[in-house]
């Protein structure tokens, strides 16, 4: 490699001097072959999972508009909505926890503990990425202040507009884990709302329409507070129907998990 101004290149003389494997001219095309077939496997498990989260939004938008029963419609300030639902504002079935900032200063006299924490790269839509954790130093006496609890729905306060307000649930994947105070930890009533239920109604049409409208728009990216998030219009369906609306869902998800580990693996 040569180089001027801190740049490297590579010169003529070094790709003259390549060595390469030359296998026979039949060999070659049955390698060609099989590499074809490789990348058009993979072309067709992209198109069939793109294919299937387009099915699970449009499933969404069905779900939450007509519901599972065949029973009528009432518009409500949100829209249309089955007739035994309920349409509340979110501080009122759930318990909305801000998380903790970075770069606190301590005085000498606080003690403090180390914890993982999680960070809007780590809450995803539709899933957690639990790829990377970093640690947080906090005061001890907040520990319980800002830990995250088995069945929190995870929502991001700012990020691509697309994505704002993504949630998943947290089940307690990573013991003594907080959160930073860009990720809301929404913890419900379970005696009204399933986590969930309100979990694919932040990811559905609906949800994201939401959000979208309410978010604080800076460039290409957006920002709500707890406020909106308080605010945000949770649909209550009876218990029955929100855990079949859960398991219908869920199928879809779990095909959508098969078929990129399917992909996966024509990548390896």
């Amino acid at each position: 490699m040569e180089g001027t101004t801190g740049r490297q290149r590579l010169s003529q003389r070094a790709v003259e001097d390549l060595r390469i494997a030359l296998p026979s001219l039949p060999e070659q095309r049955t390698i060609a072959r099989v590499l074809r077939a490789v990348q058009t496997a993979r072309e067709a498990r992209q198109r069939e999972i793109a294919l299937e989260r387009e099915r699970k939004a449009a499933l969404m938008a069905h779900l939450f508009t007509r519901g599972t029963r065949g029973e009528p419609t009432k518009q409500t300030p949100i829209g249309e909505v089955p007739v035994s639902w309920e349409v509340v504002r979110l501080e009122k079935c759930a318990y909305i926890q801000t998380g903790t900032a970075k770069g606190c200063r301590f005085r000498d006299d606080q003690p403090t503990i180390e914890v993982p924490y999680l960070r809007v790269a780590n809450v995803q839509d539709g899933y957690l990425d639990l790829s990377e954790i970093k640690n947080i130093e906090i005061r001890a006496d907040e520990y319980d202040r800002y830990r995250l609890q088995a069945g929190d729905v995870l929502m991001t306060e700012g990020g691509d507009a697309d994505k704002l307000g993504r949630g998943f649930i947290w089940n307690d994947e990573i013991p003594e884990c907080v959160h930073q105070n860009h990720v809301f930890a929404v913890r419900v009533n379970r005696d009204l709302l399933t986590p969930e239920f309100l979990s694919y109604q932040t990811q559905s049409p609906y949800g994201k329409a939401y959000f979208l409208n309410v978010g604080h728009q800076t460039t290409n990216l957006a920002s709500i507070n707890s406020t909106k998030l308080g605010a945000y219009p949770a649909l209550l369906a009876p218990r029955d129907e929100q855990e079949r609306i859960v398991n219908t869902l869920s199928v879809c998800d779990a095909k959508i998990a098969a078929l990129e580990r399917e992909s996966a693996l024509w990548r390896s």
